[in-house]
């Protein structure tokens, strides 16, 4: 595996690679690829600079051509497209999702919020599920589940940092705020970043819930990895909650300790608790049905 792209996972996403460290060596691989090309997409839209826009637009030109890349991370991420180990319409998606994010970002309300979440995190789900060797298409939803579960947490933990770059995720609905409000906020504002904190809070829980009952639809060996990854990353909001919204003042984050703790649940749930390794063919619509008809997802027809 290059080092590069491997680095990139254990330097970014710190709760992901100690998930990963569960799978087989080419799956890990994969979701490698995956994350390093996520990532890249992400620096690009967080730059400052005026081609951001023309960039993200060009890598949709790429997958959309055969072109042969030069990149590293290019050349790998249009193998597993080669190869139909992956769609490149999720990967399309994710990047007009982070299209969004290239100029100032104020949600409007929580049916944007959830699309917004399907386009950039969601459509990684879908393909966290074709990486993981999962055939059965009615997964996917519970995939696209986690995905949204885990850009919820993202938003709650980064409300500063966001603000910072002038943008906010909180929906207008719940708040009307100004990005320079949240960076000096008084205890009137602070108050109601609590109640909006809670509030996704608790719509990420929703889609965590949801997750966890489409984890008996991948293999044995996948299952507890993605047990172990929904569990450490939902453990951030949990933090956050449980310290009086800690996430007003800093960008919380789940040490090795608490990462210890969460491998020992992810092992005692997965020997002890039968109903994970059960597929649930039950999934709430209710979750699905606020993200555009058009999207990958509905082109499953699952």
């Amino acid at each position: 595996m290059p080092n590069n792209i491997k680095n990139s996972l254990k330097t970014n996403s710190k709760s992901f690679y100690f998930a990963s460290l569960f799978l087989n060596k080419k799956t890990a691989y994969y979701c490698h690829v995956l994350y390093k090309f996520c990532r890249i997409v992400d620096d690009i839209a967080d730059t400052e600079t005026s081609s951001k826009k023309k960039k993200l637009n060009e890598l949709i030109f790429f997958l959309k051509s055969e072109n042969k890349p030069k990149q590293i991370f290019l050349i790998e991420i249009k193998k597993l497209i080669n190869k139909k180990i992956i769609n490149r319409e999720p990967l399309i998606e994710l990047i007009k999702g982070v299209l969004t994010d290239t100029r100032h970002v104020h949600i409007q309300n929580t049916s944007q919020l959830i699309n917004y979440s399907y386009l950039v995190a969601g459509s990684v789900g879908i393909m966290m599920c074709q990486l993981l060797n999962n055939t059965n298409l009615y997964s996917f939803k519970y995939a696209v589940d986690l995905g949204i579960a885990m850009q919820l947490t993202n938003i709650l933990r980064d409300i500063i940092e966001d603000a910072k770059i002038n943008r906010v995720y909180l929906p207008n609905s719940w708040i009307k705020i100004k990005p320079s409000k949240i960076i000096k906020q008084d205890k009137k504002i602070k108050k109601k970043l609590m109640s909006a904190s809670r509030k996704l809070f608790f719509l990420s829980e929703k889609y965590y819930n949801s997750a966890y009952l489409g984890l008996a639809f991948l293999p044995i060996r996948s299952r507890f990895a993605i047990l172990l990854a929904l569990i450490t990353y939902r453990q951030i909001g949990r933090k956050i909650i449980r310290k009086k919204y800690s996430n007003l003042n800093k960008r919380e984050i789940i040490s090795s300790v608490e990462k210890i703790k969460c491998l020992t649940v992810a092992i005692f749930i997965f020997l002890i608790n039968f109903k994970i390794h059960f597929k649930v063919f039950n999934h709430n619509k209710k979750l699905h049905e606020t993200i555009n008809k058009n999207s990958f997802l509905f082109k499953l027809k699952v």
